[in-house]
């Protein structure tokens, strides 16, 4: 995720690679960046020189750092987390109520350039650097700015949903394997199709019931796949997987 922020700033030119300065305890990710972004080795050289600093780690390593740079000076800082489940309060709880945070949530399609990331912040930032922060994330998607309460529900939708749409993929495309359909253009098709149904619910304003019926003639084979996912209790199923998505996100603010 921090080489697709990097590459959306790069793109867009929003800063140059000399204003990057990258830090992670292994070396070995800077390779995965452009060459010309700078390099710190230690965590103080990486926070020193930064105004915007971002937290892209595993939510349950985010106090072991910002413990790690509560030591230093980091007035007039602002701090961007893309920690799923971590809180604004938790954050402000190690390196004082007097920070400037912004929570993210985005998610993968972010890496070329059609993501969704979803916003807060608290009152210590101003409309300027929220503009900007959105900016960044805007030059990969689409943004959009949330109440905090609203984040942990917003990773079940947006943030984790990618891997909801490949399995579904992959499930049609082992059916069709199934089927003995083995063509080679077996997975584009069904990629161009979820492609193409996305953006016919976005360019019309017909509901979305309306659009399955569109589809779905009585009797027909559309209405016996139909039949299929009802008697599975597919939607139902749907909804408990993201339900259990959002409550991890909420054991995961727990653990601050």
């Amino acid at each position: 995720m921090a080489s697709a922020i990097v590459g959306g700033m790069l793109k867009s030119n929003l800063c140059s690679a000399d204003d990057i300065i990258l830090f992670d305890k292994n070396t070995d990710q800077y390779s995965k960046f452009d060459n010309d972004c700078k390099k710190a080795f230690t965590l103080e050289d990486g926070i020193s020189s930064a105004n915007y600093i971002f937290f892209s780690i595993k939510p349950q390593n985010i106090k072991e750092i910002l413990e790690g740079i509560n030591q230093f000076d980091l007035s007039d800082k602002l701090f961007i987390s893309i920690c799923a489940g971590i809180t604004i309060q938790s954050i402000e709880n190690v390196i004082g109520a007097n920070a400037k945070i912004i929570r993210t949530m985005p998610n993968t399609p972010l890496m070329i350039g059609e993501g969704v990331t979803a916003l807060c912040r608290n009152a210590n930032v101003s409309d300027a650097d929220f503009n900007f922060v959105s900016s960044i994330f805007s030059s990969s998607g689409y943004v959009a700015e949330l109440k905090e309460n609203e984040i942990n529900r917003i990773t079940a939708i947006t943030s984790s949903s990618p891997a909801y749409l490949y399995l579904f993929a992959k499930a049609m495309l082992d059916g069709a394997t199934q089927m003995g359909i083995t063509n080679d253009n077996t997975l584009e098709m069904i990629c161009k199709t979820i492609i193409g149904s996305a953006k016919m619910i976005l360019s019309t304003p017909t509901p979305l019931d309306e659009l399955i019926k569109m589809v779905k003639s009585p009797n027909g084979t559309t209405e016996k796949a139909l039949n299929v996912f009802e008697e599975k209790n597919f939607t139902e199923i749907i909804a408990e997987a993201m339900k259990a998505c959002a409550d991890r996100a909420d054991e995961l603010s727990g653990m601050n």
